[in-house]
């Protein structure tokens, strides 16, 4: 099983985020969509682990006690990666804030005595909203893509993260929470 924690998008905001990306799925890419109902906010991906591990994972995060008090996340703008021609993942940007900074570093610290690794690459908050692997010219796309790149898209309010499970399928991958992890304000 492939894990992963992250924050579970409410409803309303996943949706103004689906009305936002209509523009640039009319410009008619091989851009692979990511399902509505599985944009999330990924915090910390830990991989494949069997149930052992996942219960153990789980017990950690519970009894951390995480103590960052609920916070606003803001949603706001689209980007892509890599940098230059090429778009493997196009994403909606989320802004840290010192809250979301301090969720991150908790998690991780919460986790260093499982013997899971402290993430090497620099936290870059986003929501993954379509996946490339053609060549392909994004020339109207990457328009669209300047127009939106400092767009406000939503915000809500988090109060929780949420412990997942990701299960590989030829449709796509298929989330499951399996916690949900409540703050605690310090």
């Amino acid at each position: 099983m492939r894990i992963f924690t992250g924050v579970k998008l409410d409803d309303e905001v996943r949706e103004h985020i689906i009305k936002e990306l209509k523009p640039f799925k009319k410009t008619g890419t091989t851009i692979r969509w990511t399902d509505s109902g599985n944009i999330h906010l990924t915090l910390k991906f830990i991989g494949a682990v069997d149930e052992a591990m996942t219960a153990r994972v789980a017990a950690a995060l519970t009894a951390a006690k995480i103590a960052v008090a609920p916070f606003r996340l803001r949603i706001s703008g689209f980007g892509k990666f890599p940098a230059g021609a090429d778009l493997h993942i196009f994403w909606a940007g989320v802004e840290e804030s010192q809250n979301l900074l301090a969720l991150f570093t908790a998690i991780e610290e919460a986790l260093l005595p499982l013997g899971i690794e402290r993430e090497t690459r620099p936290f870059h908050p986003h929501l993954t909203l379509g996946r490339n692997r053609a060549r392909y010219n994004f020339k109207t796309f990457f328009v669209r893509l300047a127009e939106k790149r400092n767009h406000f898209l939503a915000e809500m309010q988090v109060a929780a993260f949420q412990l997942f499970a990701s299960r590989l399928t030829a449709a796509g991958p298929e989330y499951t929470i399996l916690k949900e992890i409540s703050l605690v304000q310090s």
